[in-house]
């Protein structure tokens, strides 16, 4: 797997083992944090807001279970692993209600690392896919992360104004947009623009044709809105 451009902190107070697995996680992570206690990975949570987090349960001035019910207490989504050299059930009994993706016993093995962070990745690049896509009608689909739209996976060719319409109603499938906001983000690189709103209705004219059917609906004296058939 190539590395990935997700980020993770790493809290382990031996030297040794940390700089081992820091080196082994950056193959997999653009940004790889390193704490050796519970106070330092608290910091760098809040620093950087990782996308995975690996705590040693013993660790120095808060230990990880403690650092992972602060961090579940203000975020449900972040994916965190629990490393313990201990099995003991009460352990492991208080650590099932943190909603962890992994409890690994320690010494770990490299193969178990890698299963787990490979894991973590897909599942973070799953939700990013599903984040990134907005579900029109008739089977087309905007991609806000490559500002294209496509139809049965073939790319949809659009023109500029088109291209900027519909990331402008995209990226926030809630809002209704007025025709002043359409007209400044569209038409924002034409100096010598009027503002007209007769060339705003042709681009949605142009756009409906090629789609087929109306993705914008309007909102008397309020402006456009865009008509989604569902957005998972």
């Amino acid at each position: 797997m190539n590395q990935s451009k997700f980020s993770i902190l790493y809290a382990e107070d031996d030297d040794k083992i940390r700089e081992k697995y820091a080196k082994f996680l950056r193959l997999y992570f653009k940004d790889v944090y390193e704490a050796t206690n519970g106070e330092e990975a608290l910091y760098l949570y809040d620093a950087n807001k990782p996308d995975v987090i690996i705590l040693d349960i013993n660790m120095p001035i808060i230990n990880g279970l403690e650092v992972a019910k602060i961090i579940r207490e203000i975020d449900k989504e972040t994916q965190l692993i629990i490393l313990s050299a201990y099995s003991d059930r009460e352990k492991l009994l208080v650590a099932t209600e943190l909603m962890l993706t992994k409890y690994l016993i320690k010494p770990i093995q490299s193969f178990e690392l890698e299963a787990i962070v490979v894991k973590c990745i897909e599942n973070l690049q799953a939700l990013k896919d599903k984040e990134s896509l907005v579900y029109l009608d008739d089977g087309f689909v905007w991609n806000k992360d490559e500002d294209r739209l496509y139809k049965d996976n073939e790319n949809i060719k659009l023109t500029q104004k088109e291209l900027l319409l519909l990331k402008l109603f995209c990226s926030n499938s809630n809002l209704t947009f007025s025709n002043m906001d359409i007209l400044n983000y569209v038409w924002a690189d034409d100096i010598q623009s009027d503002f007209n709103t007769n060339k705003l209705r042709i681009v949605f004219s142009k756009l409906k044709a090629k789609l087929s059917f109306n993705l914008f609906c309007s909102i008397y004296n309020v402006g456009y809105k865009i008509n989604l058939k569902r957005n998972i």
